[in-house]
């Protein structure tokens, strides 16, 4: 077949430009592949990732009542298989194999080899290009790189007919639209009823949108074309009205308003009257722009205006049509402006980024999910939000664009899609789901009191990652052997001040107690980076993660820290307590730290204070500084915990929470995993427990290479423990040690995932996560 490849390829370039349809391409290429290589059967099938099935869009050789009809979910059939691993898939005697499925009126019983090759277009998988014959050596491995080049060609064409459809389907609910009249919610009619942003959560929730006011600005607002602009004028008028509306009642009620403050209320009031400012966006709405987006030009034009005069009152203007256009820009969707508000239904925060004391304040019974078009993968929020089993999508570019207050939204945390006022069919898919996992927890409710033990004895102890008092219950519902991280900074930030000692002492010794006998690694406050305290006074810091934070806020806030250390002292007298101190860097730190710990030992003897005498102290790894010394910094302490988090931000340069990077941001980078070797090496040799937590620990291929490693403390959020449970039950840590070795002689971290995912296939393949 190999010498054919040249043709076959320009015949497919010269059918696409000839065709008139993209689907008429699909129809005319599969008949020339299969006349040209004289294959029984040759198939295309469009992968639809909205609901995760396969449709069968173009044959020959299977009846032709089977397009469009023939359809199955990835987890089904070979083709499934095909989407599933991202590779080609090549069989003889397919109907031998057991992910085989029998479609009845297909034909394609009689086939004897199947080779499968997935359609890829700029790195997303679009379907799948399947060929059979009746022969068995009709088709051979050799010619699988062939049907790679061929699926390369085909896969621009089923890009082009899923465009086209998406477009159509637009195009449907904006003539459905435009046949109701909804005066209360006007919407925008060229709104997408899906998006898609990166998955950061194993759970799925659904609620009405509500949007959190202080966290809207334009840069979240891109170009929309719209087709009704009286509908468009009409949004964008009485947004103004309601703008003028609330700061007068803001002027109304607020007390002792000073003489300065009435004058900038006067100034956005005289903005928002101003006729030639809104005469402006109606101009540029008439040109078929959304009324967002043309309030968006209009203001960004008047700020950059007011800020290039060279005159400082008038310069400064333009911070005031800046908040003038966001107020209008909230209403435009639908934001109502109360941050205090107590929900009254299922509701999903769509915000631009929210802070972790933002999380803290808004969390409630009836919030189920969370929506950003910024945030990173591992920031403190999404952490936080794990923590709290709140599904959460991060990085939705467009909600802006396409999500209303009060919509109706499904978020899939673990596909990453929204659903903006979904069709009953994906509605009843995600039911079917939900009920699908719940079945799939109770499974692994058995596994609650079963150890963590690999199928050749190597037992581990797993741990859950804690910031609130109550997710010490989640910690004892998924089985967590140990309490491998608290973070004590989570309660400090709802705080108006730091919490006495008194105070904190009742805080930790309620943790320890509910912890029923459980290991507590209490952690020092590690505030900075991305959390900060709001009666804190910070320095302005261009990178505040490399910045002041974490032990060198705390060294220099001595008398705070030695608050906090003996709180945790004093605590340590009812439960298991041990100490971490973060982002150690240096022996001159912890010698500074271990000798304030001496004193307040000292100082709780001398008042015959009772404590834990052989409490243990330890420090995290999570800057790369600390590896190279590692052996002289275990001088001074009993433990070791890996924050592989922040291990990873330095260790690759990536700032964790930039979108643009997150792509660099990967646990199986070379680096990443030889560093951790070493950091457990250096452990066991010196005898020192390390217990390994963040992000990686979550992962199975990260758990596998963990295990090759020796670790035997691992710690995680709580819902990921019996998955990670029921993998390293069913793994040896031979296999391990054996993978571990390949991926430290390994280039980058593609080939050590293509390694990694080979070697976890197959009958012991399993998912951490369970979706809900």
């Amino acid at each position: 077949m190999q010498r054919d490849q040249k043709y076959i390829l320009e015949d497919i370039l010269e059918t696409i430009t000839a065709s008139e349809n993209p689907e008429q391409s699909l129809d005319r290429i599969v008949r020339m592949i299969a006349q040209r290589f004289t294959i029984d059967v040759c198939s295309v099938y469009v992968y639809n990732p909205y609901v995760h099935n396969l449709l069968l869009k173009a044959t020959v050789g299977l009846s032709r009542e089977s397009v469009g009809v023939i359809e199955m979910d990835v987890e089904e059939g070979l083709t499934g298989m095909v989407i599933e691993t991202m590779a080609p898939v090549f069989l003889v005697n397919p109907s031998s194999h057991p992910r085989y499925k029998y479609y009845a009126g297909s034909g394609e019983e009689i086939y004897k080899t199947y080779l499968g090759v997935p359609l890829i277009y700029h790195k997303k998988v679009l379907g799948a290009l399947v060929v059979q014959t009746l022969a068995e050596a009709g088709i051979e491995k050799t010619d699988i790189h062939l049907f790679k080049n061929i699926a390369s060609q085909i896969a621009a064409t089923v890009a082009f007919i899923n465009l086209k459809e998406d477009r159509q389907q637009m195009n449907a609910a904006q003539t459905q639209r435009l046949n109701v009249e909804n005066k209360d919610t006007p919407k925008s009619l060229l709104r997408q009823n899906h998006l898609r942003g990166e998955p950061v959560s194993d759970r799925v929730a659904s609620g009405y949108a509500h949007y959190m006011f202080d966290t809207i600005d334009f840069d979240q607002i891109n170009l929309i074309k719209i087709t009704d602009v009286t509908l468009e004028n009409n949004r964008l008028n009485s947004a103004f009205e309601t703008a003028a509306a609330q700061i007068k009642h803001v002027a109304e009620h607020a007390r002792r308003i000073s003489d300065q403050e009435k004058a900038i209320i006067e100034v956005h009031l005289m903005f928002l009257a101003d006729k030639s400012l809104r005469k402006k966006i109606i101009t540029k709405i008439s040109s078929s722009l959304s009324a967002e987006y043309a309030l968006k030009q209009v203001i960004l034009e008047y700020a950059d205006m007011f800020k290039s005069i060279d005159d400082p009152y008038l310069s400064e203007r333009s911070a005031d049509i800046l908040d003038i256009g966001r107020r209008v820009l909230g209403n435009l969707v639908g934001i109502n402006g109360d941050s205090d508000q107590a929900f009254t239904r299922d509701t999903i925060i769509v915000a631009s980024d929210i802070s972790p004391v933002d999380l803290l304040a808004i969390r409630q019974p009836n919030l189920k999910g969370i929506v950003l078009a910024k945030g990173g993968r591992t920031s403190h929020t999404v952490i936080m939000a794990k923590s709290l089993e709140i599904p959460i999508v991060i990085g939705v570019e467009g909600v802006l664009d396409h999500v209303r207050a009060n919509d109706y939204l499904i978020v899939d945390g673990v596909s990453g899609f929204v659903y903006a006022n979904p069709t009953p069919e994906i509605r009843e898919e995600y039911e079917r789901r939900q009920e699908k996992s719940k079945r799939a927890l109770e499974r692994l409710e058995g596994l609650r009191g079963l150890p963590a033990v690999t199928t050749d004895g190597v037992l581990l102890r797993l741990g859950a990652n804690i910031g609130l008092l109550s997710d010490m219950m989640l910690a004892r519902q998924y089985g967590a052997d140990h309490i491998g991280l608290y973070r004590t900074e989570f309660p400090f930030l709802l705080r108006k001040s730091f919490p006495s000692e008194d105070e904190q002492v009742a805080l930790y010794t309620r943790v320890l107690e509910k912890s029923e006998e459980r290991s507590v690694t209490i952690r020092t406050f590690d505030v900075g980076g991305d959390k900060f305290l709001s009666y804190l006074d910070y320095p302005k810091e261009d990178n505040p993660f490399l910045g002041w934070r974490s032990i060198r806020l705390s060294l220099d806030l001595e008398d705070v820290f030695r608050t906090q250390i003996r709180a945790i002292l004093r605590a340590s007298a009812f439960g298991k307590a041990k100490i971490l101190f973060p982002m150690i860097t240096s022996i001159d730190e912890i010698r500074q730290v271990v000798k304030l710990v001496d004193e307040e030992k000292e100082n709780l003897d001398r008042s015959a204070i009772a404590y834990d005498r052989n409490i243990e102290l330890g420090i995290m790894v999570e800057v790369p500084a600390a590896v190279p010394i590692l052996d002289r910094l275990l001088r001074y302490v009993d433990f070791v915990n890996v924050g592989t988090n922040d291990l990873m931000q330095y260790l690759l340069a990536v700032d964790r929470n930039n979108k643009k990077v997150a792509v660099h941001f990967n646990v199986l980078h070379p680096s990443v995993i030889a560093t951790i070797d070493q950091i457990v090496s250096v452990c066991r040799r010196f005898e020192k427990q390390l217990c390994i937590c963040g992000e990686a620990a979550a992962v199975k291929e990260s758990i596998f290479l963990f295990i090759g490693m020796g670790a035997d403390h691992i710690s995680m959020v709580p819902s990921a423990i019996p998955g990670a449970k029921q993998f390293i039950r069913s793994v040896r840590q031979k296999d391990a040690q054996k993978a571990l070795k390949e991926c430290l002689e390994m280039e980058d971290a593609t080939e050590i995932a293509a390694y990694l995912k080979k070697t976890l296939s197959g009958p012991s393949k399993l998912s951490l996560t369970i979706k809900q």
